[in-house]
């Protein structure tokens, strides 16, 4: 069968589901195995086969990458731990032809995660996918959509939703322990050096390159690196605020039970000093204002960074009566007093780190999650998961906003990025957050030429009543709005609501 004809016949069984899929199956008993594929065969890859290479009752059956070697590698891989090798695929809807196919974990590159999981919902299967869940606001929206239609478990793998400290944290915030927050700080600070190019580079050779491009569009490569540097491009990532910056604000959602997009959002940043082929910013600041509570992501991929509030990687709650403080996937959460003296530690109650007896490995809060997954399949109420695909799809959404508000922006001077942030008010001082990017840019050597950065305006959004359930048109502007969707191409274009 050529590869044309196959993507047509996917299609025509994407678009007219069988009724069995569409039913989808029953409760998988407690000793059957369940068959997985991963979708996606780098780092994150690695780690979804780990945890399903023999582990909670599964079984990898199948590896599936465009680049056709990594694929391999990790057959390899995965032999080795489960002592069967699975199948090998490079087009991820000859996977879903697979009818003994129970699960499947996307981590693709961004601009596939939707498309990939919604493909795998409608032929029957259920979804483990990695964050961010998609690459527009309409792809989540469509996602949560098919989820429900096709009763299909979704998990997002926003795994920190599953450290015990979370959840102990929450309800400590949520009996007044700091007070009314008004202020929540995500901090994200990691060196990352210029990526090279712009120059003209062919994909590595055994890679399809159309299957890796698949919906954006078919565009040539300008970077030396092909794997991992996708991110930075908009056509195929989000940025580090979509990269690292979600599982932040993510945290932040659950621990101060926040939903929706919010009232408005506004971002600025810059790429200055990095001549390379990268399109999206190394240093960023967003800013979402909720009816109580503002949000603050500040990124910085530069060498030369100075900790805000005592962190370099993570996240501050400001409240009335002090402050909570809590690293990225760490297992406590730190309480200090308006003065900053330390006056709890918030751990979750003990309990036994055991070894997981095929894979010999401690059980963690990532294997926590997988195994939450897996449950939530056997049992077939979405329900127990603890990161369904509507608390992904939110999440994700306020990092799209960022950069929506980051895209649409113009090149301003500090001083009128200043009088931008300061025309709507929230529980932060717009010259102090302006004043730390240009000494930051300063000290890395990488002040822009024309001492301006660019700046979005605020993104308003449309309120909840405003919107029906579909949450149709999130923002106000037009141009903003625009942007809530993507232009596919064929025949990788996204299922009409109603698929």
């Amino acid at each position: 069968m050529t590869k044309a004809s196959s993507r047509r016949r996917f299609l025509v069984q994407a678009g007219v589901l069988s009724a069995a899929a569409a039913a989808g199956r029953t409760a998988v008993a407690a000793n059957d195995t369940i068959e997985a594929a991963v979708l996606g065969c780098g780092v994150r890859g690695d780690v979804h086969a780990d945890q399903l290479a023999d582990r909670h009752g599964c079984r990898v059956r199948w590896v599936c990458d465009p680049d056709r070697s990594r694929a391999e590698k990790l057959a390899d891989r995965v032999e080795k731990r489960q002592g069967v090798k699975p199948e090998i695929a490079i087009d991820l809807r000859k996977v879903f032809d697979d009818k003994s196919l129970d699960v499947v974990a996307v981590a693709t590159p961004n601009h596939w995660h939707a498309l990939a999981a919604i493909w795998a919902m409608q032929a029957g299967k259920d979804v483990y996918v990695e964050k961010p869940v998609s690459h527009s606001i309409e792809e989540g929206r469509r996602m949560v959509q098919v989820a429900r239609r096709h009763g299909r478990i979704c998990q997002v793998g926003t795994q920190a939703r599953s450290l015990a400290c979370l959840h102990e944290a929450k309800k400590f915030l949520a009996d007044g322990g700091i007070g009314p927050v008004r202020l929540a700080r995500a901090v994200y600070c990691r060196h990352r050096k210029p990526i090279g190019g712009p120059g003209s580079f062919p994909p590595p050779e055994g890679v399809d390159y159309d299957l890796f491009c698949g919906p954006s569009p078919l565009e040539a490569l300008t970077r030396p690196n092909f794997h991992y540097d996708w991110h930075w491009f908009w056509s195929t990532g989000d940025g580090e605020l979509g990269n690292n910056g979600i599982h932040m604000l993510d945290v932040i959602r659950l621990l101060l039970g926040l939903e929706g997009p919010g009232e408005a959002t506004i971002s600025f940043g810059t790429r200055a000093g990095y001549h390379d082929a990268a399109e999206t910013p190394h240093t960023q600041t967003s800013i979402t204002l909720f009816p109580k509570v503002a949000l603050v992501t500040e990124i910085c991929g530069l060498e030369k960074a100075t900790p805000i509030d005592g962190t370099s990687l993570g996240i501050v709650l400001h409240g009335a009566e002090g402050t909570l403080h809590l690293k990225p996937q760490a297992t406590e959460a730190v309480v200090r007093d308006p003065a900053g003296a330390v006056v709890r530690t918030i751990i979750a109650p003990a309990r036994a780190l055991v070894a997981d007896h095929a894979a010999n490995q401690v059980v963690d809060h990532v294997t926590d999650h997988f195994g939450n997954f897996i449950a939530a399949v056997r049992s077939r109420d979405a329900a127990t998961l603890a990161a369904d695909i509507d608390q992904g799809r939110q999440s994700t959404a306020l990092c799209h906003l960022g950069n929506m508000s980051y895209r649409l922006g113009s090149d301003l001077s500090f001083a009128d990025v200043q009088a931008a942030l300061a025309t709507r008010p929230f529980a932060d001082d717009p010259a102090t957050l302006v004043n730390r990017m240009r000494g930051t840019l300063e000290a890395n050597g990488c002040m822009p030429a024309t001492n301006m950065i660019r700046c979005g305006t605020w993104v308003e959004t449309v309120p909840a009543a405003g919107r029906g359930t579909e949450e149709v048109g999130v923002a106000r502007d037009p141009r903003a709005a625009a942007l809530e969707r993507l232009v596919y191409r064929d025949p990788f274009r996204l299922p009409s609501e109603n698929a």
